[in-house]
């Protein structure tokens, strides 16, 4: 055995550990589930033994699931379809051992690692514990017989909000819903307290628990109320699938389990899961590019407006010590108004948080601070003037960042007698809640400076994507020509609102011209200047600015806003043309995306796709514009 290890105690319990040969976490690769059949096999065979325990080769450390990359290995569905059929055999067989079984867990247990701790009669759990099925975020159910097994265990509404949200469960919770049966004080109590469980039961495999009855209907329309009001199954059939299933076999755990086999190959090979599955390799890429050691302790920001506040805020929330100035004192009190009430929605210890937030009206925060970041108005002689001040107050050994938005990072070092110092970390607007952040290199950024800002960012739990300096960088320069050609489509006559319901049935959040008045047209005018605006669209925003109606902020813009809510008329229009004005739309969208490719503005085709999607809100289930634009995920 290869990631298998079997041992055999003077009890005759037999007790498996599994350690994924070359890999950090443990997977269900085709490797380790044939391993796992051969094990089981032998096991039927074994009259002798009393009892079965798994427990995990890697500490800290259960079962990550199946091998998602491999999902990609299969050609249709029926390749899909005889793997989901032999690993169901493979399962079912260690369910079915006649002795009793025994798995304790420790760390993460999602997917098919939790599918595999459920063919276990007695499941013990350490503190520090995640048992979920995340599927549907890959556009599937599980597809091992979790959801009958589980389906036993906790009933149909506990199933449901598993399979539907993707989220994991913490070891109280688990117990809470018998989704495990016993919790232990540490990952070192697992063993005795299987072994205990196991001499007790006396050789003699308990009685498998009875689902707990519940009305279908009633409970079905409860969950599709609470979690898909907001999703299509045109978009992401996933969910919907999984309410039709649960509703076709809640009589019988073992139907459902068997049901998987209908539908998991269909969705596994739909242009949703192929769009999803992508996002998943791209989240966890990105989130890797944020890994390592930044140095950075103490942050001082300069700016304390929406922007410059919220970086603050969240810095002080993910543990640095961060200072904050400006030259209007109010805005820094305004800030930390804001900060106080973001902490009071994350649940954080405020006052510990908020003690390392330090109104800095002098800047005495510069001349101590790790990284300086400036925030202040996207204005090229503003910023220079600014660095030229940090530069003379700053350690020498300290970063120099912009969150410039499009402005060329070589325009604004030209003044520093040090620009290798000078990095571009540009966040997104609502800052604490996307979690893109481009990091810009300069041709005179420091390799080492370039490596220590991509951990900072990561380290604000942001995923980094590495940008070489240039107008608009990746976002911004693919985003605006799409907002602007919006615009101008709706000057020669389409409604303002078809165009934005084209959008919105593409999978957007919103439609361009309603992003248009939510990031303020003064900011969509101005941002837009290095990339060059059309001059009937530049004039349009010209007049409406004029006029103050700037969009949401000012209660107007190209539509009526009633707080949050842009008042807009909705009629229904033809899907097929719908379709061809989306496409008409994202045209300069993936100009732009392959352009940024080409002059390697980012590094690839993945990054562009993976900067488009976690900066702007296009659909993840796409799986990128140029992903989506090649057809890649039909």
């Amino acid at each position: 055995m290869t990631h298998w290890n079997k041992t055999r105690d003077a009890n005759d319990l037999v007790w498996l550990s599994l350690d994924v040969e070359g890999r950090s976490v443990n997977v269900l690769t085709h490797e380790v589930l044939a391993e796992l059949a051969g094990l089981v096999a032998e096991l039927h065979q074994d009259a002798n033994i009393k009892g079965l325990a798994l427990l995990s080769g890697k500490a800290g450390g259960f079962v990550y699931g199946a091998d998602v990359r491999e999902f990609a290995l299969f050609a249709d569905e029926s390749a899909v379809a005889e793997h989901i059929a032999s690993v169901h055999s493979i399962l079912n067989q260690l369910a079915d051992l006649p002795v009793p079984t025994a798995v304790g867990i420790a760390g993460v247990a999602v997917g098919g690692g939790l599918e595999l701790s459920l063919c276990f009669d007695w499941i013990i759990a350490s503190p520090k514990i995640q048992c979920g099925f995340p599927e549907v975020n890959l556009g599937i159910l599980p597809g091992y017989g979790g959801s009958g097994r589980a389906y036993r265990r906790v009933g149909a509404e506990a199933v449901l909000e598993l399979m539907l949200t993707g989220k994991s469960l913490d070891a109280e919770k688990a117990s809470e819903i018998g989704l495990v049966d016993a919790l232990v004080a540490s990952e070192a109590d697992l063993r005795g307290e299987a072994e205990a469980w196991l001499l007790a039961q006396g050789g003699k495999k308990p009685t498998p628990k009875t689902p707990l009855k519940t009305n279908i209907e009633a409970t079905i329309k409860a969950i599709s109320d609470k979690h898909l009001a907001r999703i299509r199954p045109d978009h992401t059939p996933a969910p919907f699938a999984i309410i039709d299933h649960v509703r076709a076999h809640h009589l019988d755990p073992q139907a459902m389990s068997a049901g998987e086999l209908d539908i998991f190959p269909s969705l596994l090979m739909s242009a949703a899961s192929k769009g999803l599955r992508r996002l998943f390799d791209l989240r966890d890429r990105l989130r890797k590019a944020g890994r390592g050691e930044s140095g950075v302790k103490r942050l001082h920001v300069i700016g304390a407006g929406v922007m410059g506040g919220d970086i603050a805020a969240v810095a002080a929330l993910c543990g640095f010590e961060v200072s904050l100035s400006d030259q209007d004192a109010s805005a820094i009190d305004k800030a930390v108004v804001r900060a106080r009430a973001f902490y009071e929605r994350r649940q954080a210890d405020i006052a510990t948080t908020l003690a390392r937030l330090t109104p800095d009206f002098a800047g005495e925060g510069i001349a101590e601070a790790d990284l300086i970041l400036e925030a202040v108005a996207e204005n090229l002689d503003v910023k220079k003037a600014v660095f030229a001040m940090i530069e003379s107050r700053a350690r020498p050994e300290a970063i120099l960042a912009t969150n410039t938005s499009s402005i060329p990072l070589e325009a604004i070092a030209e003044g520093l007698n040090h620009p290798a110092r000078l990095v571009g970390i540009h966040f997104f607007n609502p800052m604490p809640v996307l979690p893109l952040v481009e990091v810009i290199e300069a041709k005179t950024t420091a390799p080492d400076v370039m490596a220590r800002a991509l951990a900072f960012a990561g380290g604000l739990k942001k995923m980094p994507i590495r940008c070489r300096s240039a107008p608009g960088f990746l976002v911004n320069r693919a985003l605006l020509p799409y907002i602007y050609g919006a615009i101008a489509l709706m000057l020669d006559g389409v409604e303002a609102d078809r165009i934005d319901q084209s959008m919105v049935d593409f999978g957007m959040p919103m439609g361009p011209i309603e992003l248009a008045d939510q990031i303020g047209l003064d900011v969509t005018h101005d941002a837009g200047l290095p990339l060059g605006i059309d001059d009937a669209v530049a004039g349009a925003l010209q007049q409406h600015i004029a006029a103050g109606n700037l969009g949401r902020k000012s209660g107007r813009g190209f539509y009526q806003w009633d707080g949050k809510v842009a008042t807009r008329p909705r009629a229904d229009y033809p899907m097929g043309a719908q379709a061809e004005l989306a496409q008409k739309l994202l045209a300069p969208m993936v100009a732009q995306c392959r352009a940024a490719v080409a002059e390697g503005v980012v590094e690839s085709a993945d990054m562009a796709d993976a900067g488009m999607i976690f900066g702007t809100g296009f659909p993840g289930f796409r799986g990128g514009v140029l992903f989506w634009a090649e057809g890649k995920n039909v």
